[in-house]
């Protein structure tokens, strides 16, 4: 049975030969490039923005990106994925800028006003890591958080620590209770119980959607924020006080509309000067700030 066996080895070289056979790979699948960042910061706009007064640069998320501070907790994105949007940030909270609305102790309301208008160039003073998942609040504004940004602020007696619906940073406290201590910044002249750092009127629109209006103070030592409830139609440039009836603290109401545009009287200094740090006076074109949309008060 030659034939046979000549089958066989014929089907054994075929087996042997197509097992020898290998696929060669295709070539391998390039890599998708990463997107340009929507409007990132060039270099040179990067340098620029840290030579400009009150602008500077913050790392978002690992991207470095141009910011100009509207005063010290907040500020308008000028480049990368957010450009154009306001900011609130996280842990602290700065005076109000619009205005002489402060008083407590033996300070002036032109007094606090001039640390509230110079606190956007103390935030301003350096590059700050900061992180956000994109969360808004109730106005729009992006919720970031820059922990170096708190800490340099309180240290320097410009901010004090603010918590809504969670404890303060016991790490931020303390560096507070130095700088009550030390008496730098807003407690130069001693430490209130707590400050008020937003008034409603109940005439406002929200507030009579609600059946309800709320003021909000924050302890001075503990950072908690509180809400006060109320039914009371404030008047424009009218003193509310809080606190202890001795050493009461005090704030200007005035409306949201007029804060920034045709503002009344109340929120004029009275020595009719642009302030940069407490009690001394700076170049008109260092403390006026480029035109922005308001940033509205903590809430």
């Amino acid at each position: 049975m030659p034939h046979l066996r000549i089958l066989a080895l014929l089907l054994v070289v075929f087996v042997v030969g197509c097992s020898c056979k290998t696929t060669r790979p295709g070539p391998e699948p390039s890599p998708t490039p990463e997107a340009p960042s929507v409007d990132a910061a060039t270099a040179e706009q990067l340098d620029e923005a840290r030579e400009r007064k009150g602008w500077g640069v913050i790392e978002l998320n690992g991207v470095p990106t141009t910011v100009r501070w509207s005063d010290g907790d907040s500020f308008k994105f000028k480049s990368g994925e957010y450009k154009g949007d306001g900011v609130r940030l996280q842990r602290y909270n700065t005076l109000e800028s619009y205005g002489p609305v402060h008083r407590w102790g033996t300070w002036t309301g032109d007094e606090l006003y001039a640390i509230a208008k110079s606190s956007r160039f103390v935030a301003s003073e350096a590059d700050w890591i900061c992180t956000t998942d994109g969360s808004r609040d109730g106005y729009g504004r992006v919720l970031v958080d820059c922990p170096d940004v708190a800490e340099h602020m309180v240290r320097k007696g410009h901010a004090h620590v603010f918590a809504i619906d969670t404890a303060a940073d016991p790490a931020l406290l303390k560096v507070q209770k130095e700088a009550q201590e030390n008496r730098v910044g807003m407690w130069e002249k001693g430490v209130p119980t707590m400050i008020i750092t937003s008034l409603h009127s109940y005439a406002e629109d929200y507030a009579k959607e609600k059946g309800v209006a709320y003021n909000r103070t924050v302890s001075a030592a503990t950072g908690d924020s509180l809400l006060v409830e109320h039914h009371e139609v404030y008047a424009t440039c009218q003193e509310i006080c809080d606190g202890p009836k001795d050493d009461p603290v005090c704030m200007t109401y005035v409306p949201f509309e007029i804060r920034y545009r045709n503002k009344p009287d109340c929120l004029w200094p009275k020595k009719k000067q642009k302030y940069g740090v407490a009690g001394k006076a700076v170049p008109a074109q260092d403390a006026t700030p480029e035109k922005e949309e308001p940033t509205p008060a903590a809430e």
